[in-house]
């Protein structure tokens, strides 16, 4: 709950209200209706409201509100689209909340880099929806469609954490506006840099009490030609853990690949004495590959993977359980 004691002094709130309305002009509300969209999110902390919500379009309008707020003692709140778990975005002294929703340019893609620059304010799903034709995509799936600059300053993950890692993995270089207005680039888009602090990597996760995040840089990733999954229910835990183990370890990110006998095929014919090394992991059946292809039984050859595929005509491989 909001405690009153520490809620901004009512004529330093004044002043700021009138100074952000000269700035702003009717992006400012005080509107009821606004504000309580703004004081919760999908936590099951209590809900608390600001004073005022401003809502901005650049990275310099963000600084003349935080340097006006800084100056009054205004307390200020960075708010994306309110589905995060964290109540971090709850204005619990009350003060400013700082919607940044309207910041949704993508500001350049760079396809043959595989990064891209995106306001704060860019969806994931949004920039799915850019990056279509270009063959990439971004990964991160926190489950809901949440703007990107606030999975970065949540450090958001998902389901797909395994194989792309976390936004802290994903994110190259952040522009961010400090508490005293002033507006830093964190980084630049080089994959590789030595010098100084890890800026980046101390912004993200912050949850906007280090500072406003206003554009992100992002690695990219080409989407995948053919998915294939499968539900695989295994009889005792140990097993499932092996089939992790073992499916992760695989440089192909899959146990079972069509083989139709090319050079670059993943398999290679069982030889006398080879034994499956992971115990307990049940077998799916796959319907790819060519038709009348002859029985065999095969192994991955990548080396450290010894994963048996059984090749059976009309296509059918029976293979591993694993993600392609």
């Amino acid at each position: 709950m909001a405690d009153t004691a520490l809620k901004p002094d009512s004529k330093a709130l004044d002043a700021t209200l009138q100074a952000l309305q000269d700035l702003l002009g009717d992006r400012v509300s005080t509107a009821s209706a606004v504000r309580e969209h703004h004081g919760h999110d999908e936590s099951y902390h209590h809900s608390s409201l600001p004073d005022a919500v401003c809502f901005a379009h650049t990275t310099e309008e963000v600084s003349e509100i935080v340097k006006i707020c800084a100056a009054n003692d205004v307390p200020i709140i960075a708010y994306g689209t309110g589905t995060s778990l964290e109540g971090h975005v709850i204005p619990t002294r009350g003060g400013i909340t700082v919607d940044l929703s309207q910041m949704d340019a993508v500001v350049e893609v760079n396809p043959e880099d595989l990064d891209c620059t995106v306001q704060a304010g860019v969806r994931r799903k949004q920039l799915n929806e850019y990056l279509r034709d270009t063959g990439l995509f971004f990964p991160i799936d926190p489950g809901a469609d949440a703007s990107l600059g606030g999975m970065a300053a949540t450090r958001a993950s998902g389901t797909n954490a395994v194989r792309y890692g976390t936004m802290r993995e994903n994110v190259l270089a952040l522009t961010c506006v400090m508490a005293d207005g002033r507006i830093i680039r964190t980084n630049r888009r080089a994959r590789k840099s030595s010098a100084g602090y890890d800026l980046t990597r101390l912004m993200v996760g912050s949850e906007g009490t280090l500072g406003i995040i206003t554009e992100v840089t992002l690695k990219l990733y080409g989407i995948p030609e053919a998915m294939t999954s499968a539900v695989v229910s295994f009889p005792e835990l140990e097993g499932a853990v092996n089939a992790v183990i073992a499916t992760i370890q695989c440089p192909h990110r899959a146990a079972g690949r069509c083989a139709d006998g090319c050079d670059q095929s993943p398999f290679r014919p069982r030889l006398p004495g080879d034994v499956h090394p992971v115990p307990g992991i049940p077998r799916v059946r796959v319907q790819r590959g060519r038709a009348g292809q002859q029985h065999g039984r095969y192994l991955c050859r990548v080396r450290r993977c010894q994963l048996p595929v059984d090749r059976a005509g009309g296509g059918a491989h029976e293979a591993v359980a694993g993600p392609a």
